[in-house]
């Protein structure tokens, strides 16, 4: 059901087109009902099952759709997420992202990094019979784990390419065993919570092994693994440049090809990671900012709640 199952249930249930009205509004989600125009039309039924939305204490929101649809429909996704992820444990989903589809069948996970400029599609056929587990981060999340956050940069270092991949029979019996009847919403949590990061670093790893090993990605690689290693340092684009054996104007134009963001931006971003964990750690506003390289306590709150969307004090005192 992907991104169409923006609601808290446990108990089977009927949803109709006004339902996904509502959540269209709220989410942020288009949907096209290709069968239906008649404007009456709000109160006809489209899908019948379960469906139960949490959020993870790793700050991973994650949905358990278990449907059967009676209508066919298409979503278009218009929110950004930086990791969007969806297993299909029984039936099939057809995705479109930037021109290209993808189907997801059985016992598949789809990965990409969601934006305003990378809009994903799915359609849904009707009598066909849908179970899936979908996950995303908010974008500007402060209070998530840092080893997501550490997930995260990493995924950005590989430029969030999309792909299909096979998820790992042990997951998948684990995913199925927390969805079983008889569970109880604790105990079904507790399972997810710990089946999530063998999920993602299953991901990870797949990903890593498809990527591309061309001499100057190498040298990209080392300059993008200087500035996440030590962001507390005060690097120069010249010291930078001749550490990746290319011109300046190269080094800013190809580092931004290839990961996405330019240089000094992934350095602030991995800036704000460390001085993250440090406030989590207990660390005052003016020692996180000054371990992680910021000269001025107030540039680095600044830049710490255009990222994150709240102040380093509030982080610090939310522990």
């Amino acid at each position: 059901m992907t991104h169409s199952t923006h609601v808290s249930s446990s108990t089977k249930r009927l949803f109709c087109v006004k339902d996904f009205i509502g959540f269209g509004e709220r989410y942020g989600i288009d949907y096209r009902f290709p069968q239906l125009h008649d404007a009456d039309a709000v109160g006809s039924p489209v899908l019948h099952g379960d469906v139960e939305e949490m959020t993870l204490s790793s700050g991973i929101s994650l949905t358990h759709s278990d449907v059967r649809v009676l209508q066919p429909y298409e979503t278009t996704s218009r929110h950004s997420s930086p990791l969007y992820m969806l297993v299909v444990l029984e039936g099939s989903v057809t995705l479109t992202l930037s021109g290209n589809e993808y189907v997801v069948r059985s016992g598949m996970a789809f990965s990409s990094r969601l934006s305003e400029e990378q809009v994903m599609s799915a359609r849904h056929d009707a009598d066909s019979t849908l179970k899936t587990l979908s996950f995303g981060v908010y974008p500007n999340d402060a209070r998530r784990e840092s080893l997501l956050e550490s997930l995260l940069l990493e995924w950005q270092s590989l430029n969030a390419s999309t792909f299909v991949w096979q998820v790992p029979g042990f997951v998948l019996s684990g995913i199925q065993h927390a969805q079983q009847q008889g569970v109880s919403a604790l105990t079904r949590r507790l399972l997810l919570e710990g089946l999530m990061y063998p999920l993602l670093g299953h991901g990870l790893h797949q990903r890593q092994q498809h990527r591309p090993c061309r001499p100057e990605h190498v040298r990209l690689e080392r300059v993008r693994s200087r500035l996440e290693q030590s962001p507390e340092q005060n690097h120069t684009l010249a010291e930078l440049a001749a550490l990746a054996a290319m011109s300046q104007s190269s080094l800013r134009s190809k580092f931004r090809q290839r990961y996405g963001c330019t240089l000094f931006d992934y350095l602030r971003d991995c800036r704000l990671a460390l001085a993250r964990r440090y406030l989590l750690e207990g660390y005052s506003v003016q020692q996180a900012a000054w371990m992680c390289g910021y000269q001025h306590a107030t540039n680095f709150s600044t830049a710490f709640r255009r990222r994150y969307g709240i102040s380093p004090g509030e982080i610090r005192n939310a522990r």
